[in-house]
């Protein structure tokens, strides 16, 4: 995606906050999306106690049990995200409270309970994490390989988290993908407004 960095992160918020909306309003208004009951199915069929362990085990890294330490290792790594320490705060306090109003307002339960489930906390934060820590990452001045090895660990836990809570039967696939976009459209929000003021 070309253009200044400001430009890049603040469409990238924008459009992952409409994705997000639009989305939110066709789950507010036809409940089970195409796909969801499917792909759920999918999904569970192959759980076996090994698998329902491991993704046990992946699940923490969408919860404050496993973002605080994951938060630590940032800070520990990247002098950019100590100097904006308040930014990360933000970004993964700041999601959840619109991720709780948006679980109220289109009250769609999840697949087992009476709890609401769009969207998913845990991808909500989970995806915060890895766009503001794939943001930092950007601003350091590393390496290639460095750069690359971050944004790719942090993929890979959100896309374990996604999977995690579809086989602990916590949400429908359309959650998932609610707290994805989410998530990132938050954290992307607080890079663009960072950025924005840097460059000022």
């Amino acid at each position: 995606m070309g253009g200044h960095p400001v430009h890049r992160w603040g469409a990238l918020s924008l459009g992952g906050a409409a994705l997000f909306l639009g989305l939110a309003a066709l789950v507010f208004a036809v409940g089970l999306l195409p796909g969801d009951t499917a792909l759920y199915q999918e999904v569970t069929a192959r759980r076996t106690p090994a698998v329902q362990e491991f993704f046990s085990w992946v699940n923490v890294f969408g919860s404050w049990t496993g973002l605080l330490p994951a938060c630590l290792v940032l800070l520990a790594v990247s002098p950019e995200a100590r100097k904006r320490w308040w930014l990360i705060v933000l970004v993964l306090l700041g999601a959840p409270v619109i991720e709780h109003t948006a679980k109220f307002l289109v009250g769609r339960p999840r697949p087992r309970g009476r709890a609401m489930g769009f969207p998913s906390g845990h991808m909500t934060g989970a995806a915060a994490f890895a766009v503001i820590a794939v943001y930092f990452a950007i601003k350091e001045r590393w390496g290639r390989v460095q750069r690359l090895g971050l944004t790719a660990v942090v993929a890979v836990m959100v896309v374990l988290v996604g999977v995690a809570r579809l086989v602990l039967h916590a949400h429908w696939p359309s959650d998932v993908l609610g707290g994805f976009l989410l998530g990132s459209s938050c954290a992307a929000a607080g890079a663009w407004w960072d950025a924005r003021r840097s460059a000022a």
